[in-house]
């Protein structure tokens, strides 16, 4: 791409971007002024009322980059728009409290209602020019898959759904293709797609395609994650990575973390009780069941431990004694179930499990021994979440969905793993709030299976 128009393109994004930060800022700090700074006991002014406008645009910014408001090209229109929605919701909400405070009373949350409905309305429509003007600078990249094997085929199939950034024109097969007859066939293509490569054979495409200006998209092997999380260090002159599995020496970590789940767990079975207390009494008023479900599963280093949640299913779902996971079209599932699993009521008992110790809000699913066991036949690498305590959420539930394959689950937790900090879970359970607004996040996997591991003769690979 010519170095001129890539700036002229940034800058023109960048522009967007601006606007709405001062439009929705600017918005809020005119509400301010001229319904709240009027009436508090000691108005602000010049410099209180910059030091509160420079706060807004801050706050502003932090919440939409949390929850990905800015990620226009790589997020769907409907996605940016919730994630504008909610960073503005968050703003709203912060502002109250703080507006609140400074007039010692609740103040009319009326100007907020209505500055809400409109900034939502006025961000839908950003998010969709903003979109627009995208695609209409970034035209599809001619781009061609490499695959080693099926299941990694299958998982980067969605790629041919992004018509707008990826023209997917040709597939190969690394174990049928020789490397230059790969480089001669992508001489004229912008972009590569790797998945389950051998490294020998994708060391030398990633190599080509830098030397030669196509862009390498790269699905990382569950080694490639740990060696990525990895610290790098210098032993002499010589530069590794130490890889090393996770412990508990960071002692202020831990605490912080332990003392936050006590604490936000019993904040939030306090605000939860009343929605609680409705969806039991709907229960228990639907079939005369229990309405709790208690289940073992495992969290750090194997230990096993009961997990609590709502009933949605059928009284003894499981007398058959199989262990398997809800499917899309499920008919153990009772009508109050779905429900309750469509808004996540069903995991609010786990609040307990929380404040008792046995989880934390943040860290990898607790998954069932039964199945657990199931997934390390095929996959032995998936022993590796256990590193950490299980969580109530966490970059698999964030980033992934109910039926994201276990393999890529498995690298998403390793991520975390990699990456904890108290600045991470506090961003991961800001964005859980997204998901709960998102239907595809609780897809289930295919009917009549136990686990969600594929069946890699049930599909078909599209090779050109």
């Amino acid at each position: 791409m010519n170095n001129s128009r890539y700036i002229k393109e940034k800058i023109i994004l960048y522009l967007f971007k601006i606007f709405i930060i001062f439009a929705f800022s600017g918005s809020l700090y005119y509400v301010w002024l001229e319904f709240y700074n009027k009436y508090i006991p000691t108005p602000f002014f010049r410099l209180g009322n910059y030091f509160l406008g420079v706060l807004f645009v801050v706050i502003y910014v932090a919440f939409v980059k949390v929850y990905g408001g800015f990620m226009v090209g790589t997020s769907t229109v409907v996605d940016l728009i919730f994630s504008q929605i909610i960073a503005i919701g968050f703003l709203q909400g912060f502002c109250y409290v703080i507006f609140s405070l400074l007039s010692y009373k609740l103040v009319s949350p009326l100007p907020f209602i209505l500055m809400f409905v409109a900034f939502s309305l006025f961000a839908a429509l950003w998010c969709f020019a903003a979109d627009y003007v995208y695609f209409k600078l970034h035209k599809p990249r001619k781009t061609v898959v490499l695959f080693g094997n099926v299941d990694s085929y299958i998982s980067l199939k969605g790629i041919r759904t992004m018509d707008k950034r990826f023209n997917v024109v040709r597939t190969f097969n690394c174990e049928k293709t020789p490397l230059n007859e790969f480089f001669e066939s992508i001489k004229n293509i912008n972009a590569v797609f790797l998945c389950g490569v051998p490294s020998d054979y994708r060391n030398e495409v990633v190599k080509y395609c830098i030397a030669n200006g196509k862009v390498a998209y790269i699905k990382p092997k569950i080694s490639d994650t740990i060696i990525r999380g990895g610290r790098t260090i210098q032993l002499m002159n010589v530069p590794v990575y130490r890889c090393k599995r996770a412990d508990d020496s960071n002692l202020i970590y831990h605490l912080i973390k332990r003392v936050a789940d006590i604490v936000l767990s019993f904040i939030a079975i306090i605000i939860s009780s009343p929605f609680m207390l409705v969806t039991a009494a709907a229960i228990k008023a639907y079939d005369g069941g229990d309405v709790l479900y208690k289940q073992v599963r495992l969290t750090k280093d194997g230990k096993e431990f009961k997990i609590y949640k709502f009933r949605s299913m059928i009284q003894n779902a499981e007398k058959d004694g199989v262990a398997r996971l809800a499917g899309e079209n499920d008919d153990r599932i009772t009508p109050v179930g779905k429900i309750i699993r469509k808004l996540r009521l069903d995991e609010l008992p786990q609040l307990f499990n929380i404040f008792k110790g046995d989880m934390s809000f943040v860290g990898p699913r607790p998954e069932r021994p039964e199945i657990a066991a199931q997934y390390e036949k095929d996959m032995p690498e998936f022993a590796l979440r256990l590193q950490v305590k299980a969580g109530l959420t966490g970059y698999a539930q964030v980033y992934g969905k109910y039926n994201t394959p276990p393999y890529d689950k498995v690298q998403m937790d390793l991520m975390y793993i990699a990456n904890q900090s108290i600045a991470e879970d506090f961003k991961l359970m800001l964005m859980t709030f997204k998901i709960l607004f998102i239907s595809s996040s609780t897809e289930g996997v295919e009917d009549n299976r136990e686990t969600a591991l594929r069946d890699n003769r049930e599909e078909k690979v599209d090779e050109d």
